[in-house]
């Protein structure tokens, strides 16, 4: 079972682009570690940190591509999509348990962008193939 997902939080790695064979044609997927944090704001006006969790990515098509060409580890960023359970059984059949975001959608915050470059493009990637 999964459910609707949106947060900010930091890059712990650089994204992990691979290639899976997915009917017969090649699939970027990138893998990330994301800590979602929670800031609270006090009576003085100031934030403080309220906790947080992390959770492993991962997000399909170009957009695997462009993370991973992009996306440097500390990166701040809004993810969102599908949160889930994973559950698995390891070689001493101990129970591990994380929290994984099928992504669909990656974006920076631009409160920790320095400088940016924009690409035009005729034909923009088609979302339907991710």
């Amino acid at each position: 079972m999964s459910s609707l997902f949106s947060g900010t939080g930091n890059l712990g790695n650089v994204p992990d682009l691979k290639y899976f064979d997915v009917n017969g044609e090649k699939r970027p997927v990138a893998d990330m570690r994301i800590f979602f944090d929670r800031r609270v704001k006090q009576e003085d006006g100031n934030y403080a940190d309220g906790g947080g969790f992390w959770v492993t990515a991962s997000i399909w098509g170009w957009r695997a591509e462009a993370a991973a060409k992009l996306l440097p580890k500390g990166a701040r960023i809004f993810a969102r999509g599908r949160l889930r359970e994973e559950t698995w059984e390891d070689d001493q059949n101990e129970q591990h348990t994380q929290l994984r975001l099928d992504a669909d959608y990656l974006t920076v915050d631009l409160l920790c962008v320095d400088t940016l470059s924009v690409r035009t493009k005729a034909d923009p990637p088609d979302d339907d193939a991710v």
